[in-house]
Formats: structure tokens, C-alpha cells, sequence
């Protein structure tokens, strides 16, 4: 041993030091307590699976639809056909009022798909009424002096009766005006399996008028295309006339609807409008 040494300190192991000490007794505690939250999770399990079916499903339906999908069919055999059924979905849209409690609806092969397109209806085109001017609209042709929005009823125009939240629309000039707008069905969340096995309606409705001072010509298109945008299928309302002061003035409503299997396997929805007025501004 040479002389820099310490006798006492030599060949003696290191002791913890005192900081390390309470982490290793920490991490004891905490598998008592892993063990008791896993035993719990196995106990409120087990009580679940011996359910009646009838309770079980009112349990399952409380959950949010993602949930269901995502997690609680992953659970167990049990579980997955509970959540893959019809019952467990047919009491969901009853629940939210998709469909009447207790009513007499015809039997449905998807009541999965019917509940997820049912919190999906609504209207997919943006900005339909001008509310942003002509925001989310494409293809955008200013014949003559061109769109415009105004506010309802404007100059010499009509009062919309038919829905009081619309305030406002798009007027278009002596010449025509054109506007289109086009719609990814996926991106709206119409999974390709939904539109393969539900086959959803697709509904487009618009409406136009006249003006009191003023006759004005309207078409309306719609075409389904495919992912390549190849028109698969095509919709016109061929042009409508509607004379200045016409017997029938007031807006007029345009509508078609095809089953989404126009578009399988994948597609898009392209609507445009085109008008224009035979003297000034007419509404569109």
C-alpha cells in the first residue's frame, strides 16, 4: 500500500447515497398499488361480461360512437359482436333521437354506418349564402359587372322565407356569372367502406329568383367525379328562365339526389351555377 492511501477506504464497498435510498423504496411501494388498480380493472371487468345482454348493451351505449369502434370491441370476443351488431346502434339513434324509441323502422342491415352518416348530415358546401363573399368558391366567372353579395331582400328583390338564418346572397350581372365549388367526400369523413356498403343519398338543393325589375336565365350542374375527376355522373337543371314580374316570382328551389354509389370506389361532388340577368341584377 503506498503512502496516499486510505487504510479505512480501501477494498470497502460504496453505500448509497442518500438520495438513491428513497427512490429504490419508492419503487417497492408502488407494485402493491399496480397490483390493487389491476386487480380492480379485473373485478369491474368480470362484473361487466356477467351482465344480461340487454344491460350490457344500455352500458356500451352510454359511450362515445368513437370509443366503441376504436376500444371496446378490442376488448373481447363478446364485445366485439355487441359493438359490430345492430341492437347496440339501433339503441343509440334512438337514444339521440335519429329515430323514434319504440317506433315500427324497418330493419336495417347498418344501423352503424346509419348512425355515423345521421351525425354527419349536414351541409357540405361552405360559405352556400355569401356569408364570406365568395370564399371557398372556385372557378369564379365575373360576367358583365361581375357577383356580388347583398343583403336580403336587396333592391327590387324578394324576401327568403324559408330559413331565417340566411341573410344574404349572391347576385349575379347582365352577363353570365359562374361559380363552382368542389367537394371531397372522404375529407368530409365518408370512409370508402360506408359509401361501398350504406351507399348514403347525396342531395343538392339550390335556390334562385327574379327580380321585379328584371328577368334572369339559371342553370344549375352537378357532376360526381372520380379521384382522377372523371365525370361519372352528371346532373343539369338545363337553363330556366324566369321572366321580369313572373306570375310565380318568389325563390324557387332546384334540387336532385343519387345514390353515393355513383362515386365508389372513391369520388368527388362538383356543383356550379351559372346566371345571368336579362336587363341588370337578378339573385342567385
Amino acid at each position: 500500500m503506498d503512502g496516499d492511501g486510505d487504510p479505512e477506504s480501501v477494498g470497502q464497498p460504496e453505500e448509497a447515497s442518500p438520495e438513491e435510498q428513497p427512490d429504490e423504496a419508492s419503487a417497492e411501494e408502488e407494485r402493491p398499488e399496480d397490483q390493487e388498480e389491476e386487480e380492480e380493472e379485473a373485478v369491474a371487468a368480470a362484473y361487466l361480461d356477467e351482465l344480461p345482454e340487454p344491460l350490457l348493451l344500455r352500458v356500451l351505449a352510454a359511450l362515445p360512437a368513437a370509443e366503441l369502434v376504436q376500444a371496446c370491441r378490442l376488448v373481447c370476443l363478446r364485445w366485439k359482436e355487441l359493438v359490430d351488431g345492430a341492437p347496440l346502434w339501433l339503441l343509440k339513434c334512438q337514444q339521440e333521437g335519429l329515430v323514434p324509441e319504440g317506433g315500427a323502422e324497418e330493419e336495417r342491415d347498418h344501423w352503424q354506418q346509419f348512425y355515423f352518416l345521421s351525425k354527419r348530415r349536414r351541409n357540405l358546401l361552405r360559405n352556400p349564402c355569401g356569408e364570406e363573399d365568395l370564399e371557398g368558391w372556385c372557378d369564379v366567372e365575373h360576367g358583365g359587372d361581375g357577383w356580388r353579395v347583398e343583403e336580403l331582400p336587396g333592391d327590387s328583390g324578394v324576401e327568403f322565407t324559408h330559413d331565417e338564418s340566411v341573410k344574404k346572397y349572391f347576385a349575379s350581372s347582365f352577363e353570365w356569372c359562374r361559380k363552382a365549388q368542389i367537394i371531397d367526400l372522404q375529407a368530409e369523413g365518408y370512409w370508402e367502406e360506408l359509401l361501398d356498403t350504406t351507399q348514403p343519398a347525396i342531395v343538392v338543393k339550390d335556390w334562385y329568383s327574379g327580380r321585379s325589375d328584371a328577368g334572369c336565365l339559371y342553370e344549375l350542374t352537378v357532376k360526381l367525379l372520380s379521384e382522377h375527376e372523371d365525370v361519372l355522373a352528371e346532373f343539369s337543371s338545363g337553363q330556366v328562365a324566369v321572366p321580369q314580374d313572373s306570375d310565380g316570382g318568389g325563390w324557387m328551389e332546384v334540387s336532385t339526389w343519387k345514390n353515393s354509389s355513383w362515386c365508389l370506389p372513391q369520388g368527388n361532388c362538383s356543383a356550379s351555377h351559372d346566371s345571368a340577368d336579362s336587363d341588370s341584377f337578378c339573385f342567385h
